[in-house]
């Protein structure tokens, strides 16, 4: 009918929603993190800031009053953390190491829309018609007021497959890396020690086929943003990602991302 839009195609929201994650160059948000972990679905809650490049980012765990600050090139590459709590000094810890990653899926340098962008994207990237055989638009939705696309993402073939270690140097963090799945379920499928732990050449584990089996997905249809992620795998939840209170490419001063900016415990 004339004056009216063709409705856009899934393809057309991703292609908005990449662009959209792109051009994010700082954010304000509040942030809910519920991830399954030894079979308990944890949830934690952050006040997060974020430049994104150079990466500087700032997180406050709302209920537990952990602060975090990480300057990308900064003090060996450490974040500095505020404990909250016993041993009562900050630590300056690498984001990849044991402590910060101990009992979470993601690394604090995640933080932010890149990591997920890179992730589906390469992931529809393998299937040539992912956006009529694997995605489906669900009715739309709303999400704190703002009229937001509701996509699923079934990959039905979704398996766990035995891999060969090919090559010296190999580890699970590398292998997520180039096959754009979850570092954290590699580790816990094959009950690997650590990401970082070199696999024996001839070595078999269990790679998932995609990042995720089905994934969920709330995205605004004023800015594109994803501020929706819950993800499933073959045991059923596996986790989710949402964003409150979102403010979008406002100047954040450089002394928010210093540890004696006021009202931070640094």
């Amino acid at each position: 009918m004339y004056g009216q839009t063709a409705p856009l195609k899934n393809e057309d929201i991703f292609s908005n929603m990449f662009a959209a994650i792109k051009n994010v160059k700082t954010l304000r948000s509040n942030m809910t993190s519920v991830e399954r972990i030894s079979n308990k679905n944890i949830l934690t809650q952050y006040s997060i800031k974020l430049n994104t490049i150079p990466l500087k980012a700032y997180s406050k765990d709302i209920n537990k009053g952990i602060e975090v600050l990480y300057i990308d090139g900064q003090n060996d590459n450490e974040a500095t953390v505020n404990p909250n709590g016993f041993p009562y000094v900050n630590l300056h810890l690498d984001p990849l190491g044991k402590v910060m990653r101990k009992e979470q899926h993601q690394t604090f340098t995640r933080m932010g829309f890149n990591y997920i962008s890179n992730i589906l994207y390469h992931s529809i990237s393998k299937y040539p018609d992912a956006y009529t055989k694997y995605i489906k638009r669900d009715d739309d939705t709303v999400w704190e007021g703002n009229a937001c696309y509701k996509i699923e993402i079934n990959f039905s073939a979704y398996t766990n497959t035995k891999y060969t270690v090919k090559e010296k140097g190999e580890t699970v963090s590398k292998l997520a890396a180039k096959y754009y799945l979850s570092d954290y379920q590699i580790l816990t499928l094959n009950d690997i020690s650590w990401y970082d732990d070199e696999l024996d050449v001839g070595q078999q584990i269990l790679l998932p086929s995609a990042y995720a089996k089905s994934t969920v997905l709330f995205i605004r249809k004023d800015n594109y943003l994803p501020v929706v992620i819950r993800t499933f795998d073959d045991k059923g939840f596996f986790e989710e990602y949402f964003y409150t209170k979102l403010q979008l490419n406002s100047t954040i001063p450089d002394a928010e991302f210093k540890e004696d900016y006021k009202g931070y415990h640094f």
